[in-house]
């Protein structure tokens, strides 16, 4: 039942993957080809999806039971493809390192804008824009790889003799607490155009460039850590009119920060207390802000919020932002359904590292196979959030009180298991809510 949940979702949400995967530049001689690139592809997201952790664990039972099968459903390449001669069969990890290791990486990077404009288009995202108006978009960097021997190409060198390669990932925030990737830029360890060192900064201002250019008119609420609480960051949204919620720290920004705290006094009326939960027993947040601050050469406003919650525990949390006429309800939606949800990313990096994805492990040592493996376990990602947290959650208890991890084993033993019908309808409409 779970795997064919998983088809007809794949199929509901994004009909046109398929093309897209076999539109990609293809630098095969075809007529000597077993595989559609989208097989190929999708030997990649498999492994990924299935929860293995490595390339070796997914080859050990790629061909077992009905997964031949199976993978020719989900690829749009069946077994009564005369190439197959009656026999499918799904390639392994060696090839399909050698087929992404010739792909333009940028050609790869498509896929997961094209994916955010067939959701875009279902309103998929309504709910979850700011006022109503504005897409939440959150940035941060991290770890994609780490290496003890080191890399032939790419790589920043650690104290201890390993390698990094970096990424900088852009994500949406979606219904019901979820984030959907959308682009990312690689932090190779020279710039290419200075030819420096790279840096978050470095790479957030090629990421910006692509954004604005992919999207010209999209109403984009950045929100990010305190690195970004800086006056590059504040320029960039003010030349495309975006609008950005920054964690502000007093070592960042430690004028800002003096001045916050000398004009508050001068801003007494400028307060909101709400309590949590039901009975007032959750705890309670404080609300204090000044607009009108100075961050170097303009003009920004800030946030302070200050909670106490039951167990008991207290926490300040500040922000700038350029959300302007701060009313107290509008400084509540700011900092809880805004800058509050930054930790989504951090979220996702975690389970990616920590839950069989594979975040941090070598995947191949080419640098362009690399990258196409992260945008690959990107697509791979929003798949995931639309068939667990959209489907299988939303539709069976016993999927609710599994782990995602024990959810992705059982869809992949259930591909192995089971020959599923080619004519698997698509699902329908995707809910994230529980009715």
């Amino acid at each position: 039942m779970s795997a064919q949940a998983c088809v007809r979702t794949v199929r509901s949400a994004f009909p046109r993957l398929n093309a897209w995967l076999n539109a990609l530049p293809d630098p095969r001689v075809q007529y000597m080809c077993l595989y559609s690139a989208a097989h190929i592809w999708w030997q990649i997201l498999g492994t990924f999806l299935s929860r293995q952790g490595s390339r070796n664990a997914f080859d050990q039972e790629r061909q077992s039971g009905e997964a031949a099968w199976n993978m020719g459903v989900l690829c749009g390449q069946t077994a009564e493809d005369p190439r197959f001669e009656g026999q499918p069969t799904v390639t392994c990890s060696d090839n399909a390192v050698h087929h992404a290791s010739r792909v333009d990486p940028q050609c790869v990077a498509q896929i997961p804008l094209l994916m955010f404009r067939d959701l875009r288009e279902r309103r998929f995202f309504d709910h979850t824009r700011l006022f109503d108006h504005w897409y939440l978009m959150v940035v941060d960097g991290s770890v994609k790889e780490k290496c003890r021997q080191g890399f032939t190409e790419g790589g920043k060198s650690s104290t201890h003799g390993a390698q990094y390669r970096y990424v900088l990932q852009l994500s949406v925030i979606g219904p019901e607490g979820t984030l959907f990737p959308l682009m990312h830029e690689e932090m190779d360890v020279r710039d290419p155009h200075s030819e420096k060192e790279d840096c978050e900064l470095k790479a957030f201002a090629r990421l910006s460039q692509r954004l604005k250019t992919e999207f010209p008119k999209l109403p984009i609420c950045l929100v990010a850590d305190s690195l970004y609480c800086c006056q590059a960051i504040v320029v960039t949204c003010q030349l495309y009119g975006w609008k950005y919620i920054l964690t502000l720290k007093e070592g960042r920004q430690p004028t800002t920060w003096d001045e916050t705290l000398r004009l508050l006094p001068l801003h007494r009326p400028n307060r909101l207390r709400c309590w949590l939960g039901q009975d007032r027993k959750a705890g309670l947040q404080d609300f204090r802000w000044v607009e009108n601050v100075m961050l170097g050469a303009y003009h920004t406003h800030v946030i302070l919020q200050g909670e106490i919650t039951h167990e008991p525990s207290a926490s300040l949390y500040a922000y700038i932002t350029n959300f302007s006429k701060l009313t107290p309800q509008r400084v509540a939606a700011v900092v809880n359904q805004g800058g509050r949800e930054r930790h989504l990313i951090e979220d996702t990096f975690n389970t990616q590292k920590n839950n069989g994805i594979g975040l941090e492990h070598v995947f191949c040592a080419n640098a362009t196979a690399s990258k196409n493996y992260y945008t690959m376990m990107q697509v791979a990602q929003v798949l995931w959030l639309l068939i667990c947290r959209g489907c299988l959650q939303r539709l069976y208890d016993w999927a609710r009180r599994a782990t995602e991890q024990g959810l992705a084993r059982a869809i992949w033993e259930g591909l192995r298991a089971c020959r599923l019908p080619p004519d698997l309808p698509p699902l329908g409409q995707i809910r994230f809510s529980s009715g």
